[in-house]
């Protein structure tokens, strides 16, 4: 359907909150190497949803602290919410946190019986919470402004750092592309005071490692906390592109420095994320200069308030791709690796091995296995990437079920048509880890190991980078001239 701008609208803004803290006891997606469940909670999880309309349209936004949640499931969780609201799912984003403290859903890994039903319980409630979050935020809506803004912070480095004996770790490559950029959107009542705020930047939620057993939203959750307390309203932390980034003080090893660090970086991110917010006024603006004679000549003005009809345009427009993954090996060289994967498996158990190392060899085994099957099954492999984009006015957000690295979010952001543009990872599903064409030859845990963590069969290929960029630039293309879904 295409929808022409027309003359400016009214908005309507609704916000509410649900906890999503699981129980404690369920497993902890994020690090292979834990070895337990979670066994408290650092802070509570939340979902909070931003219901936009200008009363054609009606765009949710969700923030969720949750690492991802995947497909079936959240393809699900759109279309549940997209009924209970009466519009189409295409209209619901689902941004994730990416906090690798964050429950485990079924399907990423086999379980034993009671995991297994306390992940089935945990994603069941899940999705009533988020069909019931959108109901009230959508019963909230009252008439409001929306303004944008941007800021920088450095909380993120990429963690690219090229070996002297070539190849790729996990580490720091000062030199590699960070998006430091913290985009901001305030929404504020007709009188100016602060509905919701949204703020986004692209960093890996991991400043806790892996051996806290508490579930936790990172240092998302301290920001959050600065956040509110200034503004006296709910805010939405939206996930980046973070697949190449991650905190300046690098992934937790344990004690109370790397709590103190969630704190710091929480405060960095709440600190930059309220000077922005500060600046973005909606309710009205300096009126024409005049000059008054006191003992000196004074330059003032007046404020004038801006008007009630906001709204510009607002709509969303979206596009599935199925692309071909990388070409699978022969069946020998399958069969032969799901060999050697089963062999070290069995010696890891044989040598009474960690239970964090007996996980990733499992993990391995059950990867092999998949691609044994994949081959003999004997057709290609394809996945199907999902753009998601939105427009208000000059502000347009893009969202990518995956974690992208910040090469493909800074090319959107200087060829994007809207002043205003955020955009994100982990929405709307996760499949992996989308790299640049680059990164390729390179090679490094993003382009082949998370393959395996990801039990896709095969990887991606360099044409995924450039297919998201270019496919983002078009849908913020046709909302920039007014079209939507």
């Amino acid at each position: 359907m295409t929808t022409p701008a027309t003359e400016r609208r009214g908005l309507l803004a609704g916000v509410s909150r649900v906890s999503i803290t699981p129980p404690v006891g369920i497993r902890m997606l994020g690090y292979t190497v834990q070895a337990g469940c979670s066994e408290s909670i650092e802070r509570e999880l939340t979902a909070t949803a931003l219901v936009l309309s200008d009363g054609q349209s009606k765009v949710v936004l969700i923030a969720c602290d949750i690492v991802f949640i995947q497909s079936p499931h959240v393809d699900r969780m759109r279309e549940r919410i997209g009924q209970k609201l009466g519009i189409p799912s295409t209209s619901v984003m689902i941004n994730c946190s990416h906090t690798h403290l964050g429950a485990m859903l079924p399907g990423w890994k086999v379980e034993s019986g009671e995991q297994q039903q306390i992940q089935e319980r945990y994603v069941a409630v899940l999705e009533e919470s988020l069909t019931g979050l959108a109901a009230m935020a959508n019963a909230n809506l009252q008439p409001a402004r929306i303004g944008a803004g941007r800021g920088s912070v450095a909380i993120g480095i990429n963690r690219r750092e090229k070996l002297p004996a070539g190849g790729i770790m996990i580490g720091e490559n000062p030199e590699g592309a960070v998006d430091r950029e913290v985009s901001v959107i305030r929404v504020d009542d007709l009188q100016g005071q602060t509905l919701a705020t949204v703020y986004a930047v692209g960093c890996h939620t991991v400043v806790l490692g892996p051996k806290t057993t508490a579930l936790s939203p990172d240092f998302v959750g301290p920001a959050r906390e600065i956040i509110e307390s200034a503004t006296n309203a709910p805010s939405l932390f939206l996930q980046g592109a973070a697949g190449n980034v991650n905190p300046i003080c690098g992934i937790g090893t344990g004690g109370s420095e790397q709590f103190d660090d969630s704190e710091r970086l929480g405060a960095m991110l709440a600190g930059e994320t309220l000077k922005t917010w500060a600046a973005i006024r909606t309710h009205n603006r300096s009126g024409p200069r005049r000059v008054v004679q006191s003992v000196a000549a004074i330059s003032v003005w007046d404020y004038e308030p801006l008007p009630s009809d906001c709204v510009e345009f607002l709509g969303v427009a979206s596009r599935r791709i199925t692309l071909p993954m990388a070409p699978l090996p022969d069946r020998d060289a399958a069969e032969k690796q799901l060999a050697e994967r089963r062999q070290a498996r069995d010696a890891a158990v044989a040598r009474g091995d960690s239970q964090g190392a007996l996980n990733v060899v499992q993990r391995l085994y059950e990867w092999a296995a998949l691609v044994a099957k994949t081959v003999a099954a004997g057709e290609p492999v394809t996945r199907e990437l999902d753009v998601w984009a939105m427009r208000i006015n000059d502000i347009g957000i893009v969202a990518v079920n995956g974690e992208a690295f910040a090469e493909l979010s800074l090319q959107v952001k200087q060829k994007s048509p809207l002043a205003n543009t955020i955009f994100l990872g982990y929405s709307n599903g996760c499949l992996g880890y989308f790299p640049t064409p680059e990164a390729f030859p390179e090679g490094g845990m993003e382009v082949i190991d998370s393959v395996r963590n990801y039990m896709l069969p095969s990887g991606f290929t360099p044409e995924w980078g450039p297919t998201i960029v270019n496919t983002a630039l078009e849908l913020l293309e046709e909302l920039s001239q007014g079209r939507s879904e």
